[in-house]
């Protein structure tokens, strides 16, 4: 069979891939707290059955919950479905925790209506139109009596979106990975290769003054004034740090620093006070430091502490208080790996692409874990995803995917995995 009737196959199954994205965006799987895993797990369990998929409920262990700074509420609950036939293996994944909807939006976040051909909500690009694309490419290759190339493994993981113990990491730790992977996240509709990201480290100091009355200063510590000196030490830091170039290119964005993938520097958010008439005992910061491959989160650390002990030393603080959250580790992909070959063959099936875009991103993923946990195998990894780089919408208030777009996708996978 050739790839055009498969591909007519995934045209005639629209409705199926717009209808399972509609049903799992209803569930509302944001995080913190992430609390329905296992109801969207109850959705889709039954349609990778129906395909012949073996499945297990994978719960990460408490202890590792624990360690994620946030408040979480019920099991991280992750499915591992898989459809053995003796074959090399493939691991797809892709997450099932979305951001929580903080601003007003035009459409119900979590409706999943279609509008000029448009499907609106919450993980409509990141990332539960991969859970839908996936599945309708195994309802067609099913359907059409083809059988994969592979050993097919499909994970659906919990918590992507903070970090710190992703249910990706738990899995790939005992062994439900392999080293070949279909990555349903990072990939774009337009001929881009994504091959790096950028890791993710998050610092929350805590400046410790004295309160007092406004009216009698000389009795306190400013602890929003005394926190100033550390705040330019770190901002001359930030100066240094962004400077500093990757072997990694990264996209042509617009007012995008260098051609190659640089690290980030933020401060981030601050919260200091509670009334005009009190002198602030406290002052808390939150950097958000992004690092590139060719850095060691130990130098990061060192240099960030060394910056925040001269600011201290500067000021009048009685204490400063250090939390460290490593969110992600950073990855590289080598873009001639044998699945972004494919990966290429298959988007040029479905797209008519000739040339491709390689570059990394300052964003983080769960794949560092993977890769990491893998090692020393080197990952193969095939990226696919429905974002359009002219207009990302992921984490955006009215998020929304063509559907044209869910098709295409389906396409890819169907080539992917059987032509």
């Amino acid at each position: 069979m050739k790839y055009d009737e498969a591909f007519r196959a995934v045209e005639k199954n629209e409705d199926y891939i717009v209808d399972i994205l509609r049903k799992v965006i209803a569930v509302d799987t944001s995080v913190p707290p992430g609390e329905n895993y296992s109801k969207l797990i109850d959705i889709v369990e039954p349609e990778y059955k129906k395909f012949g998929f073996s499945t297990k409920r994978v719960v990460v262990p408490e202890d590792k919950v624990k360690q994620m700074p946030w408040e979480l509420v019920g099991e991280r609950t992750n499915l591992v479905a898989t459809l053995g036939n003796g074959k090399p293996p493939v691991t797809a994944y892709a997450h099932m925790d979305v951001v929580p909807v903080d601003e007003p939006w035009t459409q119900d976040p979590f409706g999943g209506e279609v509008i000029d051909g448009k499907q609106y909500g919450r993980g409509a690009v990141d990332m539960k139109s991969s859970i839908a694309c996936f599945l309708g490419a195994m309802k067609v290759l099913c359907d059409l009596g083809i059988e994969p190339l592979y050993d097919v493994g499909c994970n659906l993981c919990t918590d992507e979106e903070l970090g710190v113990y992703p249910g990706a990491r738990y899995l790939a730790e005992e062994g439900y990975f392999s080293p070949h992977l279909m990555w349903l996240e990072l990939g774009a509709m337009e001929p881009i290769v994504t091959i790096g990201a950028a890791g993710s480290i998050r610092i929350d100091v805590t400046a410790v003054g004295k309160s007092c009355h406004s009216g009698m200063n000389f009795l306190g510590v400013n602890a929003v004034e005394e926190l100033v000196p550390t705040m330019q030490e770190l901002l001359t830091l930030k100066q240094d740090v962004e400077k500093r170039l990757s072997r990694i290119p990264t996209f042509p964005l617009p007012g995008v620093p260098s051609d190659k993938m640089t690290p980030m520097f933020n401060l981030n958010i601050i919260r200091g006070g509670t009334k005009e008439n009190i002198v602030p005992g406290e002052c808390n910061l939150t950097i958000n430091r992004r690092y590139i491959i060719d850095e060691r989160y130990d130098d990061v650390i060192a240099e960030i502490s060394a910056a925040l002990d001269r600011g201290k030393k500067k000021s009048k603080l009685l204490d400063m208080k250090v939390n460290v959250v490593h969110s992600y580790p950073p990855v590289e992909i080598d873009p001639e790996n044998p699945a972004v070959i494919k990966m290429k063959e298959a988007k040029k099936a479905v797209k008519g692409y000739e040339y491709f875009i390689a570059g990394g991103i300052s964003g983080s993923t769960d794949l560092g874990f993977v890769a990491a946990a893998l090692a020393p195998a080197k990952i193969e990894a095939a990226g696919f995803g429905v974002i359009r780089a002219s207009n990302i919408l992921a984490h955006a208030a009215d998020e929304y995917v063509y559907v044209e777009d869910l098709v295409a996708m389906t396409k890819e996978l169907v080539h992917y995995m059987a032509f």
